[in-house]
């Protein structure tokens, strides 16, 4: 072994287990996962008492988003904080630990590159905006129906993903990579069917397609470059 495989080796054996995540990214991950383990632990009667199994119920009722609220503030012109509360919440409530956990993978490895890319503000701004975006349209779409209730942090992962992509569409030299920037969508709406098959079902997709074009076309704005850049691009084409 020569001394530059030496140094490699030790190297990699001093190299941190898991990929360094910044920390907006940990904080909405802890978050998740916090208030998962504390849902699942009441459900299998760990802790909270007889009481504790019907937490997760009672937190989707206090924090899911329902179109049928929705559709009633908008008839009667009131807007409750309980109820408004609902759009930035529903993304930290999961129906069950599959769903969390789906979630908090693909946020961490999504997260990573857009707050390394865009910084911790707009990193943020993205991560919020879009599902609550999502979510009106979601409620649009689906009105007074009793069925149309909205939970998860998926819409927050295709926000994310609107984001990447509209990076990797800023950077890419032609028209074949910019071509090739959305390709990470399809991809992802492979997924988003499959996992629905198994753990989700529901007409969820309308928020998170939603997400996904508001957290690209808000990327022009709070992105690295911003406006500047694409009005350049444009007037260059």
């Amino acid at each position: 072994m020569t001394q530059d495989d030496h140094e490699d080796t030790l190297r990699d054996l001093n190299a941190a287990p898991l990929n360094p995540l910044p920390g907006a990214v940990w904080l909405i991950i802890a978050l998740i996962a916090g208030i998962e383990a504390v849902l699942w632990a009441g459900g299998a009667g760990l802790i909270g008492g007889p009481q504790a199994v019907g937490w997760r119920l009672e937190a989707i009722q206090r924090f899911g988003f329902s179109s049928a609220v929705q559709d009633w503030m908008w008839e009667t012109g009131r807007y409750p904080l309980s109820h408004l509360w609902r759009y930035p919440a529903f993304g930290l409530v999961h129906a069950g630990p599959m769903h969390a956990f789906f979630v908090v993978v693909l946020l961490a490895a999504l997260g990573k590159y857009v707050a390394e890319a865009f910084g911790t503000r707009a990193f943020l701004v993205v991560l919020a905006l879009p599902p609550m975006v999502g979510a009106i349209v979601f409620g649009l779409v689906m009105g007074g129906d009793a069925q149309g209730w909205l939970l998860g942090g998926m819409a927050m992962v295709f926000g994310l993903v609107g984001a990447l992509t509209w990076w990797r569409w800023q950077v890419a030299g032609d028209a074949a990579g910019r071509r090739r920037a959305f390709a990470l969508i399809g991809v992802l709406l492979t997924a988003r069917l499959g996992f629905g098959l198994i753990a989700e079902t529901g007409h969820g997709w309308i928020a998170e397609i939603a997400a996904f074009g508001s957290g690209f076309g808000l990327s022009a704005l709070v992105g690295p470059g911003g406006w500047s850049q694409l009005r350049a691009r444009l007037r260059h084409r």
